[in-house]
Formats: C-alpha cells, sequence, structure tokens
C-alpha cells in the first residue's frame, strides 16, 4: 500500500531529473587562500608575479662568469678572476652567468680557485624559471589541496574566488529536542541535520541549519519559504512519510510543486525530491541511517553536479564473510565492518535498521545492491565503498558474531560484483 502510494521511482532516474532540473546556481565566494582548502576553484588563477623575479643561486658558492672556469679540474685549479659570494637564493650580479659550488672551490680571500669547470647557467634559477606574470596556477573547477596553499601564497595570491552554495536544513517533529538537553518520555535529540550539515560542509557548501519546527503546517510552511529564499538548497528532516504528522510532501506542492515522492531506494525509500522557486527541497526521513543515504545518494550526488566534490570514500574488493539478501525492485546501501585477512580484506555486513545510528559508528564501509540483484553468496568478492581511511582498517581477529535470527543483511555494494572461486 506504501509503494503504491508514494509511486517509487528508481535512483538512477531521480538522479537525471534533478540533473536537469536544477542547474548550478553559480554563486561564488572570495575567501583567504590559507583557508581554501578542500574547495574548488570559482574562475582560472593567474600568477601576478613573476618567481625568481631575477636569476638566483641554486647552491652556496661563487658567482662566477662561467668561460672563465673553461678546463679546470682537481690537477689544474682555476684562479678566479672576480668572484662574488652568493648563498642559495642570493640574486646573481649583473655579467655572470654560473654558480661554482662551494664544495669546488679552494684557496682564501683575494686567491679563490675553482677545481671544476660550469657551463652557462649551472646552479642558477633563471628568472620566471617557476612561473612567469600572467602564468595559470589553478583552472576553474580545481579542488585546492593543502599543497596548493603554499604555492598560491609563494605566488602572491591571498585570496581566491571559490565556488559557493548555500544550503539550509530544516529539523521537524515534535518530539525532537535540541542538542544539549536532556530529552522526555517519547523525545529525541535532534542530530540529522548535524550530521548532514558536515557532509556538505565537506563537500564545499556553507550549510544553515535552521531551529526546529514542531509539526505544524503553518510553522513548517514558513520555515520552507524562508530556507527557500535565503539559500540554493533546501534540506528538510522527517515528515517525508505518510503518517498523520508528515507535512512535509503537502507544503512543498503548495509553495511549489513535489517532483518525485518515494524512491527505490533502501534506507531512504520516503525520501521527496521538490521544486519551489525553481531551486532543489529535498525532503529526508528522521531515521538517522535513512536520512543519511538520502543526504549521500540525492543532495551530494546535485552538488557534484554543480561542480563540487564529493566527501565519498574509496572503493576496495572485499569478500563477503556472510550472503546479502536484498530486494531486487531498490538499489539497496547496507553498511559493513571491514577488515584485513592475510592478503585480502573481508567484509561482514551489519544488521539492518534505518533508525539504529550505533550501526553507522561501528561501519567502516557500506555495499551498493543495485536493482536485479536479490542475493549475494558468501565468499563473493565484491567492492565496497569506505566511509574511512583505508589505513584505519584494522586485521580480523576474529569471525565476526553471528547476526541475530530474523535479522535480514543489507548494505551498500558498488558493481561490479563477482563470485570468488
Amino acid at each position: 500500500m506504501v509503494r503504491e502510494r508514494l509511486r517509487l521511482r528508481p535512483l538512477d532516474e531521480v538522479r537525471d531529473m534533478m540533473r536537469a532540473a536544477f542547474p548550478h546556481p553559480d554563486r561564488t565566494i572570495r575567501a583567504p587562500v590559507a583557508g581554501a582548502a578542500g574547495r574548488v576553484t570559482a574562475a582560472p588563477v593567474h600568477s601576478p608575479i613573476t618567481v625568481p623575479t631575477t636569476d638566483i643561486a641554486a647552491r652556496d658558492g661563487f658567482a662566477v662568469v662561467s668561460s672563465e672556469t673553461t678546463g679546470a679540474d682537481d690537477e689544474n685549479p682555476i684562479l678566479l678572476r672576480d668572484p662574488f659570494r652568493v648563498n642559495t637564493g642570493n640574486a646573481i650580479p649583473p655579467g655572470c652567468d654560473a654558480v661554482v659550488m662551494i664544495e669546488d672551490v679552494i684557496g682564501e680571500d683575494g686567491a679563490w680557485c675553482t677545481c671544476r669547470a660550469v657551463s652557462p647557467g649551472e646552479h642558477v634559477h633563471p628568472e620566471g624559471e617557476e612561473i612567469e606574470t600572467g602564468d595559470l596556477i589553478l583552472p576553474a573547477g580545481h579542488l585546492i589541496h593543502p599543497c596548493d596553499i603554499g604555492a598560491l601564497l609563494t605566488y602572491g595570491i591571498t585570496e581566491v574566488d571559490l565556488r559557493a552554495a548555500k544550503v539550509g536544513l530544516i529539523p521537524t517533529g515534535s518530539e525532537l529536542v535540541p542538542a544539549g538537553e536532556r530529552p522526555g518520555p517519547g523525545e529525541m535529540i535532534e542530530s540529522n541535520t548535524a550530521a548532514a550539515a558536515a557532509w556538505l560542509d565537506e563537500a564545499g557548501a556553507t550549510c544553515t541549519r535552521y531551529p526546529i519546527v514542531r509539526d505544524d503546517p503553518e510553522l513548517l510552511r514558513q520555515a520552507i519559504a524562508r530556507g527557500v529564499r535565503e539559500n540554493d538548497l533546501l534540506v528538510i528532516s522527517a515528515g517525508s512519510s505518510a503518517g498523520t504528522r508528515d507535512f512535509t510532501a503537502g507544503i512543498i506542492g503548495e509553495l511549489g510543486e513535489v517532483l518525485v515522492h518515494g524512491i527505490a531506494m533502501k534506507p531512504g525509500k520516503p525520501a521527496i525530491v521538490g521544486r519551489i522557486d525553481g531551486k532543489p527541497v529535498i525532503g529526508i526521513p528522521g531515521y538517522p541511517i535513512a536520512a543519511m543515504a538520502a543526504v549521500r545518494e540525492l543532495a551530494l550526488p546535485l552538488l557534484e553536479g554543480w561542480g563540487f566534490y564529493s566527501p565519498y570514500g574509496e572503493h576496495l574488493r572485499a569478500r563477503l564473510t556472510r550472503a546479502v539478501l536484498a530486494d531486487p525492485g531498490f538499489d539497496e546501501y547496507i553498511l559493513l565492518t571491514v577488515s584485513r585477512a592475510g592478503d585480502h580484506h573481508i567484509a561482514t555486513p551489519l544488521p539492518r535498521g534505518a533508525g539504529t545510528q550505533m550501526m553507522v559508528v561501528r561501519a567502516n564501509a557500506y555495499l551498493h545492491v543495485p536493482p536485479g540483484i536479490g542475493s549475494i553468496h558468501e565468499g563473493t568478492e565484491v567492492e565496497v565503498r569506505l566511509t574511512g581511511p583505508r589505513a584505519s582498517i584494522g586485521e580480523s581477529l576474529e569471525r565476526s558474531r553471528p547476526v541475530p535470527e530474523g535479522h535480514v543483511q543489507g548494505v551498500e555494494t558498488m558493481l561490479p560484483l563477482k563470485n570468488s572461486p
């Protein structure tokens, strides 16, 4: 009944629709270079200066006229006529074209000799060797790495234009209390928008978390209208199902249009995609694991389409320690614990449950089981996606404890799947 009412749409179809319906907002910010790591350049960055600004010494020694050292060797030291003492990085004086390293010089003040001939330009960094005024440093759409920061500052850049997107996050539900308060009977601490904001911030968005909105249609209508007005993307946590207090889809429809309500995805099936004033509005389920799946599979791909970089983990191949059963009509995402076992990795599916946040804490990967695959046998080698650094994966000390009876396994798996020998 729920599936029929929600008219579930395939996940790939929903993503394609979102890419076509919501072009990037073309918003940029100008920010200090020192804090730009992990952000994306909005325009090409060119050098305003030449580096080095003049010929400089590449070694400690003496700046010389190279032709005057011709024939010098250990058996035939040649007197340097007018040597100029330089250290690495010092400017080369006019008329000199090379540097004799201090290790190759003998004698004393007034009578320095070289035991090695040098050629023109030897041990010299010429003017503009590193970069010249107007040269490209970084192209548009470049993800700035920590190593880029030093180069930008060295080349005279202190601020840079970055791609930007403003994302608003609205938590809903009369049962919610803010973090820091002790929940009473039937209450719970609001955490979905904090977790989503951390993820979206990491992708380069600028997030605003709004106050909790109680289960009141008018209050929710006001909050959504404000969120759309102030942001490029609005994410609404909870209220996406078909319960008596789930108002999100109806109010999105009043203020704009509901494009999708219900996606063939587990967890995250009740997710909503709407459009208000041309802007995307995503309704995510209230259960934490389902909420994070919807953010990962809907909001982050949309940001990627806008030119941002998703903070997805790297892929890894691992063998399943247990069979996985999945609904062939859905994209299923199954949480895993991955560990090393000798020369390969093993992946243990965690119990399925959209509301159990400790499963996220215990997991370090997930498996995406695409539509059409109903089961994956124990021992199958699958491609999983890590949720943390590969270096944090530990050795398997023992086979994981059996899952309580009655649980079905499921997690996010990335094709291709391959049966082990």
